[in-house]
């Protein structure tokens, strides 16, 4: 469905609209809003056929109505369907984006710090490949679920809400699987519990961006899409600075236990002041039938906006991801760095991409909003920008340019944070589907947590460990996403 069609003015003056934050639920688009863009008001059924939508122009009215019929159209759209229950002033921005860094608190942390030093202590001599397996059938299983817990979130009956219901089997699972992986004395135990783990973080992640289309209107998820996409990598460095810091690490046992503690905390306090949309009705609710159940995750991908949208959603983080993974090597192999300088060099340069990512995300999260609804721009510039950084890196082999190319890095990832969600839900097929399709689209982030290392590792044993091709075959990715952005229709 198109943004020309939608509700009809008969529907949006009769609508009720409540102050933000009030009682009742709120209209994404102000009925006065609306008013002052088209003055004329519908009365009557009739003067307006069911089959005309208003970007049509009637025989008997003068061109200049047409024309803001026109614009009417433009601002109306059947994807911003968000009605508000929750008051979206700044306490609820600061505990969206403390619940939104548990991803990154639960999963970068431990991949990056906690499970290689478990796994060195548990498989000594089979570190690699244990660390892969147990990495890689975690992030599997969060890829499998997510997408599920998602669905079924939308069609929950639960009376204190769909989406906190999920959000708390999501932490109550995430919480078990990090006790699990806390206490492993073997690797068959540590995947059981990643597996677990993933899970219910992943499901956490997804349901809590569920609620940017459920709730937040138009004119404010590109704000809130920036929170949601820059908050897991904060939490990330969070989370490796408390292990680091507050934990010894050769006791794996402290650092879960540190990330557990802050984990919960950030979801209880978003719970307290979140308020959730009304379950379904089980009057209302469907029978339950398999076949269209699963025949669901497979309708998205007939929506070419979707799936250029996902598809370049998964190069970007796979950009990301293979510079990540790469960068302590890098600095091994190709600057000779000793092992505790290439850790530190690891560290500084994740400090500066993500001071500089925070900043680009939060300035052009508020200038997108102002910019009457255009997206495309800041998502190719973002990834334009990523692709220039690492062709830079293999190209150019200086400690200290790569420093500076941190802030060029930092600032388009946190560009393209800023407005990426809110580019996916404008091309969601279905606004009743929001929890499923948002979490099929956030598999792009899953996805290269599993092929990075194949890609990596597949690349510099063919090459003989050829770092400079590594990172421009990235930022060939980065390019080949910003391009997939172009053909989207339903966006500007």
């Amino acid at each position: 469905m198109t943004p020309n069609e939608g509700m009809t003015p008969e529907a949006l003056s009769s609508t009720e609209v409540t102050p933000d934050g009030g009682e009742g639920p709120q209209l994404s688009t102000p009925v006065a809003e609306v008013s002052s863009l088209n003055p004329m008001t519908v009365t009557d059924d009739n003067d307006m056929p069911e089959s005309t939508t208003l970007s049509q122009e009637r025989p008997d009215m003068p061109a200049v109505q047409a024309a803001q019929d026109a614009l009417v159209a433009e601002s109306v759209s059947t994807t911003d369907t968000a009605v508000t229950y929750t008051n979206l002033g700044w306490a609820f921005r600061i505990v969206f984006a403390l619940a939104s860094t548990v991803g990154g608190l639960s999963s970068i942390a431990i991949k990056q710090l906690l499970l290689p030093l478990q796994v060195s202590m548990l498989a000594p001599t089979t570190t690699n490949t244990s660390f892969a397996i147990v990495a890689s059938i975690g992030a599997f299983a969060g890829l499998i679920v997510s997408p599920f817990t998602g669905a079924l979130s939308d069609r929950s009956v639960a009376k204190w809400g769909p989406r906190r219901v999920w959000i708390v089997f999501g932490l109550l699972a995430g919480v078990l699987g990090l006790v699990i992986m806390a206490f492993a004395a073997s690797i068959p135990v540590l995947l059981l519990g990643e597996i677990i783990a993933q899970i219910g973080v992943d499901t956490v992640l997804s349901t809590v961006a569920a609620i940017i289309p459920d709730q937040v209107p138009a004119p404010k998820r590109a704000f809130f899409s920036a929170l949601n996409g820059m908050a897991p990598i904060v939490g990330g460095v969070l989370g490796l600075l408390a292990v680091s810091r507050l934990t010894n690490t050769h006791v794996p046992e402290q650092g879960y236990l540190a990330l557990i503690i802050l984990s919960v905390l950030f979801i209880v306090l978003f719970l307290l002041v979140f308020r959730d949309r009304p379950g379904v009705r089980r009057q209302d609710a469907p029978e339950f039938q398999m076949g269209p159940f699963l025949a669901g995750f497979v309708r998205p991908l007939a929506s070419g906006d979707f799936v250029y949208t996902l598809i370049s959603r998964c190069l970007v983080f796979l950009s990301f991801q293979i510079l990540g993974a790469y960068t302590l090597f890098y600095l091994r192999g190709v600057l000779h760095f000793s092992a505790p300088q290439a850790a530190s060099g690891v560290a500084n340069f994740q400090l500066i991409s993500t001071a500089c990512l925070l900043i680009g995300s939060l300035i052009v999260g508020s200038i997108s909003g102002k910019s009457g609804g255009r997206i495309k721009p800041f998502v190719i510039l973002g990834a334009l920008l990523m692709a220039i950084s690492l062709v830079v890196i293999a190209l150019v082999h200086v400690w200290t340019v790569m420093l500076l190319i941190a802030v060029v890095f930092g600032f388009g990832f946190g560009i393209y944070l800023a407005v990426d969600m809110a580019l996916a839900i404008r091309v969601l097929p279905t606004t009743t589907d929001n929890g499923k399709d948002l979490a099929i689209i956030n598999t792009a982030i899953f996805l290269p947590l599993i092929i990075s290392p194949i890609i990596g590792a597949f690349i510099l044993n063919l090459s003989h460990n050829n770092f400079s091709l590594l990172f421009l075959i990235a930022a060939f990715s980065s390019v080949v996403a910003a391009g997939l952005i172009l053909p989207i229709r339903g966006v500007r």
